[in-house]
């Protein structure tokens, strides 16, 4: 099967949500809020709009059968952006500004108004015209297209198969890159991520890259895999093999260190004896929630004054940022 067979698989499944909405069946698509601890303030039926949104946009639905549902779904929308405590834009804006624009309706241009000013994000990131030209036709749609069209979806198991389809070509340094974007975002597989993260580390041993940061960056990359794959030696071995690069940057360097010595890595001190400098250089540059991990790996080396400091300074950091936002 080509992709383009596949894309048209997966939107097929997404006509039930399209087919409950418009027979009256709503209930899991308009606004509800739900609130999460991390999150704060969500819409429950989010993704479930998302579906829908996509199979309103390429389902071929008359345009008398879907006006009306396409501007409830578009407030609902932007109660949604009203009310998300992570504020942004969202796909799902967009997909309806597109669908609502397609009617060049006048009295809708209140609703694009209220969109504008529905949050920040949107004030500063939404648009109108951009929305409107922003989705291709369904057969237009190149494999990278699906692929992320598949993560929009929820639909990991499409976005496997379409990273599958992506593999089967030559993959140069451009190929791997994009192939650790899907990995990290649309797949979440191991073996995506090794891939590419292997591929881009030995092609710049091989030919290093015109920017030293690329390099600390492709070796941070690797060093972070390996250790994530439970090889926390290997990592430290090759994090040693490179410390002179990478201490160029302090952060990232520090923080990969005190990962692997909160892994148990046989080299633990050493590494230590590298990133605390660094540590100490940048004690006020690193962001709020890299303390308590710092903290953790200076405990483990015995550095009882440090590790005082570093909790400190975090629990300083995200209060301060509880009185910022905690009351928005």
């Amino acid at each position: 099967m080509d992709y383009k067979e596949l894309l048209h698989k997966m939107m097929n499944e997404c006509r039930e949500d399209a087919e409950r909405y418009l027979s009256g069946d709503k209930e899991n698509y308009l606004y509800c809020k739900e609130t999460d601890e991390v999150y704060g303030d969500t819409d429950k039926n989010y993704s479930n709009r998302t579906r829908l949104c996509y199979e309103l946009m390429y389902g071929s639905y008359p345009a008398e059968k879907t006006e009306a549902a396409v501007r409830e779904l578009f407030e609902t929308e932007v109660v949604s952006r009203e009310n998300e405590s992570f504020q942004g834009v969202g796909i799902n804006l967009e997909l309806f500004t597109c669908l609502l624009g397609r009617y060049q309706r006048p009295e809708d241009d209140a609703l694009f108004e209220r969109a504008k000013n529905a949050n920040f994000d949107c004030e500063l990131g939404y648009d109108k015209d951009h929305s409107m030209k922003r989705f291709k036709p369904l057969d237009e749609l190149t494999l990278d297209n699906s692929i992320w069209l598949a993560d929009d979806l929820g639909r990991q198991d499409y976005a496997c198969k379409f990273v599958d389809i992506f593999k089967e070509q030559p993959l140069g340094l451009e190929e791997l890159k994009q192939l650790e974007s899907y990995a990290k975002h649309a797949t979440k597989r191991m073996c995506d991520r090794e891939q590419a993260v292997t591929g881009i580390y030995e092609t710049y041993l091989a030919e290093p890259p015109k920017y030293e940061w690329d390099l600390c960056s492709a070796v941070e990359h690797y060093v972070l895999m390996l250790a994530d794959k439970g090889e926390v030696d290997r990592a430290a071995e090759v994090f040693m093999e490179h410390i002179n690069l990478l201490s160029s940057e302090e952060i990232p360097c520090s923080k990969v260190g005190a990962r692997l010595i909160r892994d148990s890595a046989e080299e633990r001190a050493e590494i230590w004896e590298m990133i605390r400098p660094l540590i100490k250089k940048k004690f006020r540059k690193f962001a709020p929630v890299d303390y308590a991990p710092l903290a953790a790996a200076a405990e483990i080396m015995g550095d009882v004054r440090l590790v005082k400091k570093l909790r400190k300074k975090g629990e300083d950091e995200l209060a301060k940022i509880k009185r910022d936002f905690g009351d928005e």
